[in-house]
């Protein structure tokens, strides 16, 4: 349960929660979270304690940062603020992912130490994350390939997540359609996923027009590709593929 500690928000403030009550599959627990973006970032991994899949949906546009914050300094404010584009950080690695509610499936997976799917090795937990979502677009007809080879990094990338390889992560030829990042704990592992529904780059592209990378806007153009489904089905495709506990 998120209770915005940390932040100066009651939760009726900032997240409001399914009005379902919380299902379980085989022992997952699924919730929906209706939540800002930068607050569905903030929460703390010692909230969960059983394997858990968090549905998020983000009430707002929102450009992410990875962790390190790299390329901020290209960034333009003006155009974020003027299309009502939020700015925020999240702890995990890697480049700028936009959010945007009705172009991507936001999944977030927990899986504690304690579970007999805990994997220490970081690129392998993230392969395993991947297979799941390969396996759950196969059944939606979907052709796609599961990257299983080492982190592919560049200055382009440390920018914009889409542009990067990472174990797990699926494509269609060489357009990423899922990215995936990590956060761990003493607790366990938190899987972010995003399974892009519309490519829009063009915010992206406006975002970065001072970055001093040739061709950046056309390696953004090209970094990504709508996946081919409907949000729903994507989803409901994916909570059938997981492995039971």
């Amino acid at each position: 349960m998120w209770t915005g500690a940390g932040t100066g928000l009651q939760e009726s403030e900032s997240i409001l929660h399914d009005p379902r009550p919380a299902n379980q599959l085989s022992s997952w627990i699924i919730e929906t979270k209706y939540s800002e973006t930068a607050l569905a970032h903030e929460a703390n991994l010692d909230e969960w304690r059983e394997p858990t899949i968090w549905i998020i949906e983000p009430k707002d546009s929102c450009l992410v940062l990875g962790k390190s914050q790299r390329g901020r300094a290209f960034l333009n404010l003006s155009y974020l603020e003027e299309q009502n584009i939020n700015l925020a950080v999240r702890q995990s690695g890697g480049g700028a992912v936009l959010v945007a509610p009705e172009d991507m499936l936001w999944v977030d997976i927990f899986v504690p130490k304690e579970s007999k799917f805990w994997i220490a090795d970081i690129a392998k937990a993230s392969i395993w994350i991947g297979g799941i979502w390969h396996d759950a677009l196969k059944r939606l007809d979907i052709e796609c390939s599961l990257f299983d080879e080492n982190f592919s990094r560049s200055e382009a990338s440390d920018l914009i997540c889409f542009i990067g390889r990472a174990p797990g992560e699926l494509f269609i030829n060489t357009r990423k359609i899922l990215g995936i990042s990590q956060r761990r704990s003493k607790f366990g592992t938190r899987f972010q996923c995003a399974l892009i529904i519309n490519w829009k780059p063009d915010h992206m592209i406006a975002a970065y027009t001072s970055s001093p990378i040739p061709n950046f806007d056309q390696m953004i153009s090209r970094a990504g590709i709508a996946s081919g489904c409907e949000k729903q089905d994507a989803l409901n495709a994916f909570l059938s593929a997981l492995p039971s506990l």
